[in-house]
C-alpha cells in the first residue's frame, strides 16, 4: 500500500478556506512546507490517475501513474489503468447546468476539440452527501412541467403555444418526449432580455404563490442571487430538486443534466473530465452541444436517489455499485470501542480515503500503513484479498471512502 497526495481544484463555486471540507483534508495530507491560502476557495480534491492531474505518491513524488507503470499488471488488477477517479467536493454555490458525454461522443469531442475535452472518456458518475446536498438532476415527468407551464404564466409566454402543446401531448407517455425537447431547446436559445423578462415575472409569480420555505422557491432565489439573468436558473421548473441526506447518495448517467447547488459529497466517476455546460457558469458554455446530447427521458424523483448494499452481509461496510463498469464505492463506517475489523476484497486496485478514525491498515503479510482524517491510500489488486482495519484509537468512530473497478 502507498499514501498519496491528492490534488486540489480552487474552481470559483468552492467553499473558502477552513469551512471547505477539502481545504481541510488537504491541510491533513499535504507536505510539511506546503502552506494553503485561507482566503481562496477549495472546490475539489482529486484522488487517482487522471492524465492532466494524477495523484502523486507522498513519500516519493512521483506521479501514480508513472508508479503503476513500472509495476506487474497484478498491481492494477484486470485493467490497463485505473478507471476511475476519487474526489470531495465542497460546494459553496452552484455548479454548472451540465452533461457528460456517453464513450462514443466522448472519443468524437476529444477527437475535434482536444483543447476543450481533454480526454477521450465518458464520466458517468455517483456523488454520495457527506452533509445536507442539494442539486438539480434528470428531467422531471411531463406533468410536472406542464403543470408549473400552466401555472406560471411567465413560462408560458417564453415557450410559446406550440411548443406547449408538444409537450402536453407527451403527458402519459414513456421514453424519449419530442414536446420537451422542442421546450428545453426554445428555453435554452431564448434572448437574454427574454430570458431576464421570464426571470422577473416568474420571481413575482413564485413569491405569490409559495410559502417561503418551498424548495422550489428557494432554490429560484439562490440560483437568482448568484446568478442573476441566467437561464439555467428556470432549470428548475425541468430539473428535478434532489434533497439528499447524509449517507445518501445520486447516479448520474450520460448525457444526464444536472447541477450541484450546495453541500459537502463524495465523488465518484469514471476517469475524465469532459463536461459539456449550458448555464449558472462564467465558463464557456456549449448549448448546441448540450441540446443535441441531452437523454429527453422524464424519470420519477425516486429514480434518482441510488442505495447502497451491504458487502457480504458485512454490518459496517456497504458498497455502492451504479450499471457501469467503470467504478463503485465501498463505504466503510465502524463504530468507536470496536478494535480491528476485516473486510473481503476483489483482486483489484483501489483509492481509499480516510475521513475519521486513528488506525492501522494491514493487508496479508503486509507491515499495514497508519491512517487518519485526510489520509489517502493506494491498495494494490494483489493485496491478498483482504483488508484488515487496526483501531489506533477506539474511542474515534472509523469513516472512509474505496474507490473500486466495478467488480459487483
Amino acid at each position: 500500500m502507498l499514501k498519496l497526495l491528492g490534488t486540489v481544484k480552487n474552481y470559483h463555486w468552492g467553499k473558502k478556506g477552513p469551512d471547505s471540507l477539502v481545504y481541510q483534508l488537504a491541510v491533513l495530507n499535504s507536505l510539511p512546507d506546503q502552506k494553503l491560502d485561507e482566503k481562496c476557495a477549495y472546490a475539489e480534491l482529486w484522488m487517482g490517475n487522471h492524465v492532466v492531474d494524477p495523484s502523486l505518491v507522498k513519500d516519493t513524488r512521483q506521479t501514480l501513474g508513472e508508479y503503476l507503470s513500472s509495476q506487474p499488471k497484478e498491481v492494477i488488477g484486470d485493467t490497463k489503468d485505473l478507471q476511475f477517479l476519487l474526489k470531495v467536493l465542497s460546494i459553496e454555490t452552484a455548479l454548472s447546468i451540465q452533461v457528460h458525454p456517453n464513450k462514443k461522443e466522448a472519443e468524437e469531442l476529444h477527437n475535434f476539440f482536444p483543447e476543450v475535452y481533454k480526454d477521450d472518456n465518458h464520466k458517468p458518475e455517483m456523488a454520495i452527501a457527506l452533509s445536507p446536498f442539494l442539486a438539480l438532476c434528470g428531467f422531471r415527468l411531463i406533468e410536472e412541467i406542464f403543470g408549473f407551464v400552466k401555472r406560471f404564466s411567465s413560462l408560458s409566454d417564453l415557450l410559446g403555444h406550440e411548443n406547449i402543446y408538444k409537450l402536453e401531448g407527451d403527458i402519459g407517455k414513456t421514453g424519449q418526449s419530442e414536446g420537451l425537447k422542442a421546450c428545453f431547446e426554445t428555453l435554452m436559445e431564448s434572448s437574454a432580455a427574454d430570458i431576464n423578462k421570464c426571470l422577473e415575472e416568474a420571481k413575482k409569480q413564485l413569491e405569490a404563490s409559495l410559502n417561503s420555505d418551498d424548495v422550489l422557491l428557494k432554490t429560484f432565489h439562490t440560483l437568482l442571487r448568484d446568478f442573476p439573468g441566467d437561464v439555467g436558473v428556470l432549470c428548475v421548473f425541468f430539473f428535478h430538486i434532489v434533497e439528499l441526506k447524509p449517507g445518501e447518495a445520486m447516479f448520474i448517467s450520460a448525457n444526464e443534466p444536472h447541477a450541484y447547488i450546495s453541500g459537502d459529497c463524495i465523488e465518484c466517476m469514471a476517469c475524465s473530465d469532459n463536461t459539456i455546460r449550458a448555464g449558472l457558469t462564467p465558463k464557456p458554455k456549449d448549448i448546441p452541444t448540450l441540446i443535441r446530447m441531452l437523454n429527453y427521458q422524464p424519470q420519477s424523483l425516486d429514480s434518482k436517489i441510488f442505495p447502497p448494499k451491504k458487502l457480504n452481509g458485512n454490518e459496517y461496510v456497504d458498497y455502492f455499485a451504479p450499471p457501469v463498469p467503470d467504478f463503485a464505492v465501498i463505504r466503510y463506517r465502524i463504530p468507536a470501542g470496536v478494535s480491528s475489523h476485516t473486510v473481503k476484497l476483489k483482486n483489484q486496485a483501489s483509492v481509499l480515503l480516510i475521513l475519521s478514525g486513528v488506525a492501522k491498515l494491514q493487508l496479508p503479510g503486509d507491515v499495514g500503513v497508519p491512517v487518519t482524517r485526510g489520509s489517502v491510500v493506494f491498495v494494490p489488486g494483489n493485496s491478498g484479498g483482504t483488508l484488515t482495519i487496526v483501531m489506533e484509537d477506539k474511542n474515534v468512530p472509523f469513516e472512509a471512502y474505496q474507490a473500486i473497478y466495478n467488480v459487483f
